[in-house]
């Protein structure tokens, strides 16, 4: 600055030059004089980015299409810009001055003066839902930024407050249609049970009924025999007491039947069970006692152990989950045919446990591939060894109800796999 005044002032014209004897002393005066109406320019120049600047911000402020609320570290109003205004239902000159505490619902005060004063303490910007009271009584659901303002002299925050009343309303409505929903679809599958369950118990109960009928309508035709007073024919009479026996025989049977579909319906709402930590290889080895005489007898099973991560389970649950899965892997095994059912431990996805039952029977067909795990579906319904239908849904509960899943991938001919995932236990993932 001092070189541009000197430059300046040489171009005063000589016949303006003073004598010799001043000439040093107003060349000073006019250096500084210089220099004052450079500085008075430059000053100038600033206050006017200055000004412009403030009103793109006041503009910015003012005219954002959210509110914002500078609010002191005693808690009270000292700003408020247009958008503001609605929310609190009030002219924003009057707000100047009030606690801003005053406006929330009390039973978000708490909510609110915890994230008041981590952001002043903190330095911190917080986020908080609150309710915000009008002057007229009602309430604002509002979500609030708080973010504490560095540059000012004393403690201050700007709340930027956005109105969620319509969004909050829109996500009860969709928690009510999504509570309707399963409602509608637990009621649709109740109604699918209720069938399903009608339906099997009622077709053994009309056989034990009937034979129970010919075994009581022979019984009275013998003992009236008996009753003349004539000497029975023993061979006759025994073939008659034969077809009883057959009949009664038949009843129990459907009794029995009845009596499984009963308890199988009894696991399958209550999969539930007191849960231990466990090591998956000790649970499948503890299901292996359990297989039934037909299924040892039937098909040789190996166990590969790759090194499953521990499980939190009931163990008697997941017992039968792999009980039922080796059965049904022996039950596909060609007639004739002698196969070995492959049980699979070893690390799943995602922090998981994962057991798989692999047989290389007849396969399952992609229809029957999607109801398989459905209530009372069944491939074998009818002739020696029919099921009811329950043994997969049950397992599919009983692993769901573990947090983990049940699937199955099947090639028909081929064979089938049944996979088994489980959440490891803590510390094992």
């Amino acid at each position: 600055m001092r070189a541009k005044a000197e430059a300046r002032s040489t171009r005063v014209p000589p016949a303006a030059r003073p004598h010799a004897s001043t000439a040093a002393l107003l060349h000073e005066l006019q250096v500084h004089q210089i220099e004052l109406e450079t500085q008075n320019e430059e000053l100038r120049r600033l206050l006017g980015d200055l000004e412009r600047a403030n009103q793109r911000y006041v503009n910015l402020y003012e005219f954002a299409p959210v509110g914002y609320v500078t609010v002191g570290d005693d808690g009270s109003i000292r700003e408020v810009n247009l958008a503001g205004e609605p929310i609190f239902g009030l002219d924003r000159k009057l707000l100047n001055g009030s606690k801003f505490a005053a406006f929330v619902d009390p039973d978000d005060g708490d909510r609110w003066h915890l994230a008041f004063q981590k952001a002043l303490k903190a330095k911190e910007k917080q986020s908080v839902a609150v309710r915000i009271r009008r002057a007229d009584g009602t309430t604002v659901q509002s979500w609030l930024e708080i973010v504490p303002v560095r540059e000012e002299a004393e403690p201050l925050v700007r709340i930027a407050l956005a109105d969620i009343t319509e969004y909050t309303r829109m996500e009860e409505d969709l928690r009510a249609l999504q509570t309707q929903l399963a409602l509608t679809a637990r009621l649709g599958a109740l109604g699918t049970l209720v069938t399903g369950v009608a339906h099997e118990i009622n077709n053994p109960l009309t056989a034990v009924m009937a034979d129970q009928g010919v075994a009581l309508e022979v019984a009275r035709e013998v003992r009236a025999r008996l009753g003349r007073g004539t000497s029975p024919d023993v061979k006759s009479e025994a073939q008659s007491l034969d077809g009883v026996i057959e009949a009664l025989e038949d009843a129990q049977e459907g009794g029995q039947r009845v009596g499984r579909i009963v308890k199988d319906l009894s696991t399958f709402g209550r999969p539930d069970a007191q849960r231990v930590r466990a090591r998956l290889i000790d649970v499948v080895q503890g299901a292996m006692r359990w297989l039934p005489a037909t299924v040892t007898g039937a098909v040789a099973v190996r166990v590969e152990d790759g090194g499953a991560p521990d499980v939190t389970v009931a163990t008697g649950q997941i017992e039968q989950v792999i009980v039922n899965l080796v059965t049904n892997a022996a039950r596909a095994v060609r007639e004739g045919e002698r196969d070995t059912i492959i049980v699979r431990l070893g690390p799943g996805s995602q922090g998981t446990a994962r057991l798989e039952v692999i047989d290389h029977g007849v396969g399952i067909a992609p229809a029957i591939l999607e109801r398989i795990f459905e209530p009372f579906f069944t491939t074998r319904s009818t002739g020696k060894g029919r099921g009811t239908g329950m043994g997969l849904a049950i397992c599919h509960a009983i692993v769901t109800a573990h947090g983990g899943t049940l699937t199955v991938e099947s090639k028909v001919g081929k064979g089938s796999t049944f996979r088994v995932e489980l959440p490891a236990a803590p510390g094992e993932a």
